[in-house]
């Protein structure tokens, strides 16, 4: 079980990965031949249909980082008793990011740093929920290590910590 604690942190770890992938991508040839040459499981192959270049690569961390926001978004509506309305948002957001990874990726048929779309998405479909519900000042206070589910085993309900 992973956990960012606050979307302050999450936001705060996503710009630094965003500025680092962009970064090694674009400016180093280290993080393409690396990938390229490592073969383990860290690496999502999508088909293209450029013969000379058969597949697209998305690496692991691509996925989980975001993906760990993503489900921070699913704890914050837990934690209100609402249906998961931030987590749609959030999980949206990650999906229009890694679609449009795959689409620039192929478009241009050079390699791209996913997280240059994924992390606009992901934290953008989420402020722009917040921002018009009126849940800005809920969702940047909401600190996870002050929330626990309730002893009796009901994931439903939860509890704060003192």
């Amino acid at each position: 079980m992973l956990s960012l604690g606050s979307f302050k942190t999450g936001a705060i770890l996503l710009a630094g990965l965003f500025v680092y992938d962009i970064f090694w991508v674009f400016f180093t040839p280290v993080m393409v031949s690396v990938a390229k040459s490592f073969d383990a499981p860290i690496k999502l192959l999508f088909p293209t249909a450029d013969a000379a270049r058969p597949f697209s690569m998305l690496g692991l961390g691509d996925i989980v980082i975001p993906g760990i926001f993503v489900a921070l978004a699913l704890r914050f509506d837990v934690s209100r008793g609402k249906e998961s309305q931030y987590f749609k948002s959030a999980f949206l957001g990650y999906t229009l990011g890694l679609v449009l990874t795959i689409i620039v990726m192929n478009w241009f048929q050079a390699a791209q740093p996913a997280l240059l779309y994924i992390v606009p998405s992901v934290i953008g479909f989420l402020a722009a929920h917040c921002i018009w519900n009126k849940d800005v000042k809920q969702l940047l206070e909401f600190d996870e290590s002050k929330t626990a589910t309730s002893e009796d085993g009901d994931s439903k309900s939860s509890k704060k910590v003192e």
